[in-house]
């Protein structure tokens, strides 16, 4: 226990030192560069789309750098629910482990002010309002309702898929010039998950040190999560297409739009499950956990491959 309230105390430590302010990082008055790319094209698969013309590539980009960014808010709103639900665990209990959730907890809403602001300021620039879902709430609380471990190993999914992200389509990409204020958010977004991460861990170890078998249905609820998540990024391509054709004023052909949703699909289910399925800090992590649970995700994660 000693060892494991050491570890709190470093994700305090680290936290406060790579902590930024929202109105620094992204100041209300900000104004996008709308002749840019945001997202790099291993995250968007525009690229490929050979029935679109260079300027509508553009516009698919940015609707799905909107849509990127807006999921991260959509999805942050279980993530608050998470933390939170584990620090009240902690009250009257560990101080520094309910210090280290809280800290979580706050850290989480900050983001999703920030994606919130973001898509704001996009909207206002953008040449017509994007279609964005709007049932994060309902969507979180289905997620609640699952075991907290089963979260917990979903949550260590995403925030390592982020990792993944900034890592491959940003810091190591020689070959795209992306916009540069997109590129500082997904950065200084990953330097406070990556706190979080290791909390995610360190909480799902004390759960199963306590109750060892509920492993194998967190499992089967991960899997279901995935599942879930995958009908949420397809229930936000149909809004992306929405947009695309108001932003191109006209309507795609059905072989077009067949083309549009087979390679988006491809896209995001790959960039949101694929790419965090084969980080290699996730599959550390679970093999740390229990080699059963390293090996249920690489026997699930052909499902979700695409490269």
């Amino acid at each position: 226990m000693q060892n494991q309230t050491l570890e709190y105390q470093s994700c305090i430590q680290s936290s406060e030192k790579v902590s930024w302010r929202l109105d620094e990082l992204l100041p209300r008055d900000t104004e996008l560069d709308f002749s840019r790319r945001f997202l790099s094209d291993a995250l968007t698969g525009t690229e490929a789309i050979g029935f679109l013309n260079a300027e509508e590539r553009l516009l698919l980009n940015q609707i799905r750098s909107n849509s990127y960014a807006h999921l991260f808010l959509f999805l942050e709103e279980y993530a608050v629910a998470l933390a939170s639900q584990r620090a009240g665990l902690e009250l009257h209990g560990n101080a520094i482990h309910m210090r280290a959730l809280l800290r979580f907890t706050e850290e989480e809403l900050k983001h999703q002010q920030l994606f919130s602001r973001y898509t704001g300021v996009f909207a206002r620039g953008f040449k017509v309002a994007p279609a964005l879902l709007d049932n994060q709430v309902e969507v979180a609380r289905a997620i609640m309702a699952k075991s907290h471990l089963g979260v917990l190993i979903f949550n260590l999914h995403l925030e390592l898929m982020t990792q993944q992200h900034y890592l491959e389509t940003v810091r190591s990409n020689k070959t795209e010039t992306l916009d540069p204020l997109f590129c500082n958010l997904l950065k200084h977004h990953w330097l406070e998950e990556a706190q979080h991460t290791r909390l995610d861990f360190l909480e799902a170890q004390k759960i199963l040190a306590q109750q060892p078998e509920t492993l194998e249905a967190a499992l089967a609820e991960y899997s279901e999560l995935l599942q879930a998540l995958r009908g949420t990024l397809v229930a936000q391509l149909a809004l992306d297409l929405q947009t695309l054709e108001k932003a191109v004023g006209r309507t795609f052909t059905d072989a077009e739009r067949q083309e549009l949703n087979a390679s988006q699909e491809r896209s995001y289910v790959w960039g949101f499950i694929g790419m965090g399925m084969k980080a290699p800090l996730f599959l550390s992590r679970l093999r740390a956990l229990s080699p059963v649970a390293e090996q249920h995700v690489l026997a699930l994660a052909p499902t979700y491959y695409c490269d």
